[in-house]
């Protein structure tokens, strides 16, 4: 089994009496800068610390390990769930390792991302967060960066299955500010990934003051967005690329939205037949000026 961080930082520890003057240096380094050593490259190692490639071979042999790179790799993937997707994409790049087959890294992570989704989802706060979905009258969607794509998304899904959603835009006025004439009957759905945004805590913070209902979407239960929710919808979202992957995340709306329709068949028909009637009526035709 791999070794924790902590357990890799033990081991350096246990081993510094025993190294040379140059050799703790770095060792120290390696154990009060983790996330800097596992993406430092060599060069740049020697620059920080004043050594040489060849002190920092022996350290990393000492240790137990191969050479610089063996020992690189373990840190970096020890410390993989806590550095954010922009850092893990630097590490790939200052390794230079050969990523040519990329789309199959990527294809391959989202398909771990949705099998550990469904084992993350509470089934039972998924049932609960369509009941609750179903049972208000109007939804409200959030998010900044990346997962206010996806908050306007689960909006946009849940409009076409007859459910009266609005997503809140970021921007000039904060979110929590447009949350003032909101009432405890409608439902706040919030998106927080990493790196987790103080706006959306803040207002999810003011929406339960309100005493309006809240679910939210995150990566981790230890996330503070949770405190807040009355439920929460727990899915992966690990990347090697520059961003989280929402693919996983978009999976679960999909189906999440898909069971309303169906389980509001009538609404849901009626919401088709009224979209096809605007398109093939309004849309379709061109205006003629007079």
């Amino acid at each position: 089994m791999q070794d924790s961080l902590k357990e890799l930082k033990q081991r350096i520890q246990y081993q510094i009496p025993y190294l040379t003057k140059s050799q703790k240096i770095i060792a120290n380094y390696i154990v009060e800068h983790p996330h800097e050593f596992a993406l430092s490259s060599v060069r740049e190692l020697e620059k920080e610390l004043k050594t040489s490639k060849a002190t920092i071979i022996r350290l990393a042999q000492r240790l137990g390990y191969q050479g610089y790179q063996e020992l690189k790799s373990i840190f970096r993937e020890s410390i993989r769930q806590e550095m954010s997707p922009i850092h893990r994409f630097k590490s790939i790049l200052s390794d230079g390792d050969d990523v040519s087959n990329l789309l199959h890294i990527i294809a391959g992570e989202t398909i771990n991302n949705i099998e550990t989704s469904l084992q993350l989802l509470d089934f039972e706060q998924y049932e609960k967060a369509i009941q609750l979905i179903e049972q208000k009258n109007q939804i409200y969607t959030m998010g900044v960066g990346i997962s206010s794509f996806l908050a306007e998304m689960a909006s946009y899904l849940l409009n076409r299955v007859s459910v009266k959603s609005s997503f809140i835009i970021p921007g000039p006025i904060r979110i929590a500010e447009q949350l003032i004439n909101l009432s405890k009957n409608d439902l706040i759905i919030a998106f927080s990934l990493p790196p987790y945004r103080e706006e959306t805590i803040q207002a999810v913070s003011y929406a339960k003051e309100k005493g309006m209902h809240v679910i939210a979407v995150t990566d981790k239960a230890t996330n503070q967005i949770v405190q807040y929710a009355d439920i929460l919808l727990q899915v992966s979202v690990d990347s090697s690329t520059v961003s989280n992957s929402i693919m996983a995340m978009l999976v679960v709306f999909y189906a999440l939205s898909g069971q309303i329709g169906m389980d509001q068949k009538n609404k849901t028909l009626k919401r088709i037949e009224s979209l096809e009637h605007v398109r093939k009526e309004h849309l379709g035709k061109k205006i003629v000026k007079t």
